[in-house]
């Protein structure tokens, strides 16, 4: 099976890497607009007691929780100033009604009125609630009156919280915070497969893997978003998994490509070889890992089912390109593989049988068979010690 994908895919080369380009060209034009098509809710179980209780609740007496609390502070000023309370009343009642189906403030409070401020009287709050049915009807709301809730009378500063706000800026910062730590860790990782391979050509390749497979999972997610519920939280696992494990999976294939070369294999044969090899174990391993991940479908809370579906999206794709994309570019590339060394990394001797032992993994790998009880009683308590603070952990949620 191996040896005829390594083939086929030499044959039709030309045909995977175009198929590729396309499919990468509409992650970058549909796929990465996942992000607008995410939740950032889904902690709830469906169906359970305390949901059915909670809707049942706001259907009859209205939601309870703030979506929106906007915080005013007017510099020389008190909340016993008519200028104060002019300016706070005028912008809040020029806030679109579409959106803000009510908003309660110090001067509408009634009893409840000296809760809402602060003790040298400077500041106070107003809390809003929004029109919709579900955390994402409320982020859309939010996200149509946020720019007049920013807009306030001369004189006047604001700060605004509430559970819509919140939600709105976790999906932001996710999604600046990820183009952050792919523009940090993909420098990082291209230095450090050009020393392990001692050249841009086949340093390049895994990381090309990489960017495929974050796209691709991207792409799917959006689909998902289409027929079901995608918490932004699966970002997250997208890039981690994406990312790591197409540089892991490219590992495995370029190494043995350039392992069969070395022999004096021609490209065909070498890239057969290598597909026989090093491609079962990346798909096995990709399977695996994709079944062992779909067990978080089976959980009710959209947060935790959508990590399950951005984890197995992610591998997946990073596998089937490692298997298809790949070997087409080393079928192109063949002895080319080994250009754009740097002068200054040492060639390392590639290995020309697969029964040669040298090297420091290999002495490692012997070591351990020798002595497996020795390691066992050696490694597992230092596993057990590094391991103990977890049964400490306290988990919390956002706030």
């Amino acid at each position: 099976m191996f040896d005829r994908l390594g083939h086929v895919t030499f044959q039709h080369r030309r045909a995977v890497l175009v198929a590729a380009a396309l499919f990468l060209a509409l992650g970058v034009g549909w796929g990465t607009g996942v992000f607008g098509a995410m939740v950032s809710g889904g902690f709830d179980t469906p169906g359970s007691q305390s949901a059915r209780a909670l809707t049942r609740t706001e259907a009859t007496v209205g939601r309870s929780d703030a979506d929106v609390i906007v915080l005013y502070t007017e510099r020389g000023a008190t909340v016993d100033d008519a200028g104060f309370r002019a300016a706070v009343t005028s912008h809040l009642a020029s806030l679109p009604r579409a959106q803000v189906v009510s908003a309660t403030s110090y001067w509408t409070a009634g009893e409840a009125a000296p809760r809402f401020v602060s003790k040298d009287k400077r500041s106070t709050y107003a809390v809003l609630n929004l029109r919709g049915g579900s955390d994402d009807a409320l982020m859309t709301s939010y996200h149509d009156v946020q720019a007049a809730l920013r807009d306030v009378p001369a004189g006047l500063t604001v700060k605004l919280g509430g559970s819509a706000a919140l939600s709105a800026d976790i999906t932001d910062r996710v999604s600046a915070d990820i183009g952050r730590a792919e523009s940090i860790s993909i420098p990082i990782l291209m230095v450090l497969l050009v020393i392990i391979f001692g050249g841009l050509t086949a340093a390049g390749l895994p990381l090309a893997i990489g960017g495929l497979a974050i796209l691709g999972a991207f792409t799917m997610l959006r689909l998902l978003s289409l027929v079901t519920t995608v918490s932004i939280f699966s970002v997250n696992i997208v890039t981690m998994l994406g990312l790591g494990l197409a540089i892991d999976y490219g590992l495995f294939i370029v190494s043995r490509f350039r392992e069969q070369l070395a022999t004096g294999q021609d490209t065909e044969t070498a890239l057969r070889a290598t597909m026989v090899t090093a491609g079962r174990t990346v798909a096995f391993s990709g399977l695996t890992v994709a079944i062992s991940l779909g067990s978080l479908l089976f959980f009710p809370q959209v947060f935790l089912r959508s990590m399950g579906f951005g984890g197995m999206a992610a591998v997946l794709v990073a596998m089937v390109g490692a298997l298809t994309v790949l070997p087409a570019l080393l079928a192109f590339l063949g002895p080319r593989v080994d250009s754009l060394r740097m002068p200054f990394l040492r060639r390392r001797t590639p290995v020309r049988n697969n029964t040669a032992s040298h090297g420091t993994w290999a002495r490692v790998a012997h070591s351990v068979m020798r002595r497996p009880v020795v390691y066992i009683a050696v490694l597992v308590p230092v596993l057990l010690i590094a391991g103990a603070p977890f049964l400490r952990v306290q988990f919390g949620g956002i706030d």
